[in-house]
């Protein structure tokens, strides 16, 4: 297990007699296995024998991955990494409850899983893994700096900076995994990954291929396809976009790697979890919902694709990637670590320890140009650390001797790093403006963006339905996974269940019974899924939601340096410290 040292701490628990010598934490602020390479060629001819799927395969230079490119960030990475294979704790629990909502869809599976019959800590664990693959999107190509290649924050940052950042972003996420065992938990280059189209079943059509290697960025991402690529074309047998079955194999490889690490090992519930993040995405992220109410009739529901040379002339297609979307979803999250109102400003510290706002200001003055922002910041951070020593009545006098010559360059870092953060953020929200392109309903295309599909977020008319599709598919392939781990006489083998999901509506039906009812029961949503001008608002709206997290980000930013440094006296100071 890593140091002590180099592990967010738990944070001591609130004193009512230490309240101002509590202040200076948190004047600025809680450090804090890529999946493993799979030979998924070699799976080509096992998934047709054994699923009796028509699989397209990439080229096999696409699959491989090279080992030992990926970066590693830290030395406790390298142990933690020696220990990820070591089985969960059994004798210990996880806390009771299903902690906080969680902004994406994929959160629904604990209480699928639950009712599956997966303990807590299983769910949670597999959560973790689903939860890695979301956030594996903020490692783009487009945004990613080369190691060879000077930092240049806020257009691009290193790899190693938005691993350790996802890696803050768990430890708030997943606290009760972080106390059971860190080190099989911490967010690694290995566990991490980069953005791969198959991994999120995205189509890996590329409009303006920048950088043109991918690979001269980092060796672990995939090639641009050329336009003419087969993998991009609709097949005609199975009335899907080819690419899809690139998908199937990555996610059988996921549920076979599980089925075999069995439930005590955190790497099998972790590549479970990226296995049904797939699955999951098939229904948020494709248009099997829209195919599957056309199917039963409700022709005027908008199918995101026009026509093709198919059996079944409307393909299953998916989106576009639609990186910027994850991007401009951070303001929040980073804003709450960075100068919410619910954090505790007044907790206990101890000399030496860095926290969640201190490690996120560290990242990203470390992707700066300019070496003396982020040695500023650290000069605070040792003064910090004198002052945790120091009596009550001293520590404040220091504390605002500080404020006066040394501080300043802490708020022009403070103030760099958020500016940087909120160019960021904004560029991505600016790219949402961009992302509607053109109506695949009726220009001929069948190549829809991520934003025209996705059905993530609850204005969505058909948000529910899709919702409910992907926890009947969660609850089979999980009790299939439990009939392996469990030897269950006749299970069938998980990845056949969930590669059979991966099926154009026209050729099954175990969902048309659920989409009936829910149809008969919902016909405004239906009426709504008919008209673009509904749709485009609905998206319009979620840009429009972006922008204030954003504004809300800035604003925030400022309001928090004007506290401590606008006082003019030290009475002032200890009011706007304490209220009073």
């Amino acid at each position: 297990m890593p140091p002590t040292s180099h592990l967010p701490p738990l944070r001591a628990p609130l004193r009512l007699g230490n309240l101002l010598r509590l202040l200076a934490c948190h004047l600025i602020g809680d450090k804090p296995p890529r999946p493993r390479n799979y030979p998924l060629t070699s799976h080509t001819t096992a998934l047709t024998e054994r699923y009796g799927q028509r699989l397209f395969t990439y080229k096999e230079s696409r699959m491989n991955r090279p080992d030992g490119t990926s970066e590693r960030f830290a030395a406790d990475t390298d142990q933690a990494m020696n220990t990820n294979a070591e089985p969960l704790p059994t004798p210990l629990r996880f806390e009771a409850g299903k902690g906080d909502e969680h902004t994406h869809t994929h959160g629904a599976i604990e209480a699928v899983l639950e009712s599956a019959g997966f303990r807590h800590e299983e769910i949670r664990a597999i959560y973790f893994g689903n939860w890695l693959r979301d956030y594996s999107q903020l490692l783009d190509p487009k945004i990613v700096r080369a190691k060879t290649m000077p930092k240049s924050f806020p257009d691009l940052l290193s790899r190693q900076a938005l691993t350790r950042i996802v890696d803050v972003l768990a430890v708030k996420e997943f606290t009760d995994l972080m106390q059971i065992d860190r080190s099989r938990f911490v967010v690694t280059p290995e566990r991490l990954g980069v953005y791969r189209p198959g991994e999120h079943i995205d189509n890996p059509r590329t409009i303006n291929p920048e950088p043109a290697n991918p690979k001269e960025r980092d060796a672990d991402f995939d090639d641009w396809l050329q336009p003419d690529d087969p993998a991009l074309q609709v097949d005609h047998d199975t009335s899907m976009k080819r690419y899809i079955h690139h998908s199937v194999e990555i996610m059988v490889a996921s549920l076979e790697s599980a089925v075999n690490a069995g439930p005590q090992s955190t790497d099998g519930l972790r590549d479970m979890g990226a296995a049904l993040h797939i699955l999951e995405d098939l229904f948020a992220h494709s248009n099997f919902v829209e195919l599957s109410l056309i199917k039963l009739g409700h022709n005027s529901v908008l199918p995101w694709t026009s026509e093709a040379a198919c059996k079944h002339k409307l393909p299953l297609v998916t989106g576009t990637f639609g990186g910027s979307d994850i991007i401009a979803s951070l303001a929040e999250p980073l804003g709450r670590i960075l100068f919410s109102p619910k954090d505790k400003p007044f907790e206990a510290f101890r000399a030496g320890e860095r926290y969640e706002r201190d490690q996120i200001i560290q990242i990203i003055l470390g992707e700066h140009p300019e070496p003396g922002l982020l040695a500023g910041y650290e000069a605070f951070l040792e003064a910090r650390d004198q002052w945790a020593s120091q009596p009550f009545s001293e520590q404040v006098e220091r504390f605002y001797a500080f404020i006066g010559t040394p501080g300043r360059l802490l708020g022009n870092a403070f103030g760099i790093a958020m500016q940087s953060l909120a160019v960021w953020l904004g560029n991505s929200v600016d790219d949402l403006q961009t992302q509607l392109n053109e109506d695949p309903n009726t220009s001929g295309s069948t190549d829809p963006s991520h934003s025209q599909l996705a059905k993530d977020h609850a204005q969505h008319p058909l948000h529910v339905l899709a919702a409910t599709l992907a926890r009947k598919a969660v609850l089979q392939v999980g009790q299939a996974v439990l009939g392996q781990w469990h030897g269950k006489e006749g299970a069938e083998h998980p990845a056949r269940v969930a590669a059979r999901f991966f099926t154009h509506p026209m050729d099954c039906d175990w969902q048309d019974a659920v989409v009936r009812e829910w149809a008969e029961a919902n016909p405004a949503q239906i009426e709504r899924a008919a008209l673009k001008s509904e749709l485009d608002q609905t998206r319009t709206q979620l840009q429009r939601h972006a922008k204030k997290d954003l504004q809300r980000f800035s604003q925030d930013s400022s309001n928090f340096l004007n506290v401590f440094f606008e006082s003019t006296s030290l009475a002032d100071l200890w009011a706007r410290m304490t209220g009073k």
